[in-house]
């Protein structure tokens, strides 16, 4: 998965911006932009298109320079959990 809230917070400081100013060009709430940059939760492709409008850069930049958050490895033995 990829950790792209790094990216976006390194962004809106290098433009001094709030979150709610983000969150208002963008057009959603400034909870929901939070929830981005906390990588709470995902977002659609057009939705990266206007993050990449507003810092002005490509949505592939974005994604490159994101890192990889490393997956949460679960053992077999937790599988078998019944409340896995």
């Amino acid at each position: 998965m990829l950790d792209i809230g790094v990216t976006l917070r390194r962004y809106r400081d290098k433009y001094s911006y709030t979150q709610q100013y983000a969150a208002d060009v963008i057009g959603i709430s400034r909870v929901a932009y939070r929830k981005w940059e906390n990588n709470e939760v995902d977002f659609s492709l057009s939705q990266l298109g206007k993050i990449a409008e507003l810092y002005e850069i490509s949505i592939q930049d974005i994604i490159i320079q994101s890192a990889f958050k490393q997956a949460k490895i679960i053992s077999q033995k937790q599988k078998e959990h019944p409340y896995f």
